[in-house]
């Protein structure tokens, strides 16, 4: 939504953009663009994969074996998770534009729960999703540290390479699950602009 009818509304008394406005968590993004900020995300998820790729070839034979694409490394669950939360934020985020679209006029009992909607798909995308993307990169990116510094976190406790859950998929999957989603999601950001 651009910023003059965003002013507009405000203006003009909309309770919905009102109530927004002043109570609304990230307030001044408009759904398609926290659904595009969700696709983003996604194709960062999706990166997983080369960082994986271009890890030493001391940690690569030490921790993970001979085909990095095939291994299954427990934060791959993580990665799954964070695919989820981003994906269903997005497309509650976009069923919830439709649904303000079709209202004529919104009470202002509508318009809070219709805020406290957004803010609740906004939070589980944005926050949620936003952390376990950067702890999956994380997580993925520390074995460019050198095999020393994945010894001293194993002899900590601490195993960013082990073999994963039931639930993980192999590195390659997960990024590729990533990716997908990642352009769905764009695509469905750019739908839901027209709902604005």
């Amino acid at each position: 939504m651009d910023e003059d009818k965003y002013t507009r509304l405000v203006l003009e008394g909309s309770e919905y953009e009102l109530l927004r406005a002043r109570w609304g968590m990230f307030s001044r993004w408009s759904i398609p663009q926290k659904i595009r900020g969700c696709s983003f995300l996604l194709f960062a998820a999706s990166a997983m994969f080369p960082i994986m790729f271009s890890l030493p070839g001391a940690v690569q034979e030490r921790y993970l074996g001979v085909d990095v694409a095939a291994s299954q490394v427990g934060f791959t669950a993580l990665t799954l998770f964070s695919v989820g939360c981003l994906v269903g934020s997005s497309v509650g985020l976009a069923v919830l534009a439709g649904y303000r679209d079709r209202l004529d006029d919104i009470s202002e009992r509508q318009a809070w729960s219709l805020v406290g909607i957004e803010d609740l798909f906004s939070g589980l995308g944005l926050v949620t999703g936003l952390l376990g993307v950067v702890a999956t990169l994380v997580l993925a990116a520390i074995g460019h540290a050198g095999v020393e510094t994945i010894d001293a976190l194993v002899a900590s406790g601490v195993r960013p390479y082990r073999a994963g859950p039931r639930i993980a998929v192999t590195v390659a999957a997960a990024s590729g699950i990533a990716f997908c989603c990642a352009i769905t999601v764009f695509v469905l950001g750019t739908f839901t602009e027209s709902f604005e």
